[in-house]
């Protein structure tokens, strides 16, 4: 019996070693059973922030149709002028179908059609920059016939009562220029009186 001892007991020392252990399951079942809660608040926080949303969403919305409908009834109260006609829904209250049907009609049978007429004739005016286009000498360079010898001086004194030299050229065309020259404005027969030049019309269409 002695000698059968060692060899149990190294029998139940094998069996306890391989045996599995109970604790680690106990643990997670603790940890999970733990967990659980705090998923479950997350959860609840969620649901909770996306129903504030919603209320927060629908709120504004109903919030702004009421500032639109507001707006619309004061334009409509303050500015009782303003042309309500592309509104269906103003309209057909006023007018039903069939008025608005037999207020087209009759406004088709006041509508004349007017034949048109000859255009009026231009009346000729003189103008400057006409003038100016229409002429190719250069300053100073004679062209037309000049025979007083005191046109110089006359044309200094004449030229004086022009606070602009598009005033003295127009006076100097209506007068007969620039073949004659009544008013002494162009002594050296370039055919513009004055100071007055073309150059400064010419220079706006050169290209």
């Amino acid at each position: 019996m002695r000698r059968r001892s060692p060899f149990f007991a190294l029998l139940i020392l094998a069996a306890c070693e391989t045996a599995p252990s109970a604790t680690p399951p106990s643990d997670k079942v603790a940890v999970a059973d733990t967990q659980q809660p705090v998923a479950t608040q997350a959860s609840d926080q969620t649901a909770s922030q996306t129903a504030n949303a919603d209320t927060a969403t629908a709120t504004n919305s109903a919030t702004d149709q009421g500032k639109t409908a507001d707006a619309v009834a004061l334009v409509t109260t303050n500015h009782p002028k303003i042309s309500d006609t592309q509104d269906f829904g103003a309209v057909t209250e006023k007018v039903s179908i069939e008025q608005d049907k037999a207020l087209l009609q009759a406004q088709r049978k006041e509508f004349k059609v007017i034949a048109p007429t000859k255009l009026p004739k231009r009346v000729k005016t003189i103008s400057v920059v006409q003038y100016a286009l229409s002429t190719t000498n250069p300053l100073g360079v004679k062209k037309y016939s000049r025979f007083n010898p005191l046109g110089a001086q006359l044309a200094k004194r004449n030229c004086a009562r022009y606070d602009e030299s598009d005033q003295a050229q127009l006076a100097f065309l209506r007068a007969g220029g620039p073949r004659r020259d009544p008013l002494n404005l162009d002594p050296d027969g370039d055919g513009f009186a004055c100071s007055w030049s073309p150059d400064t019309y010419r220079k706006l269409v050169k290209k």
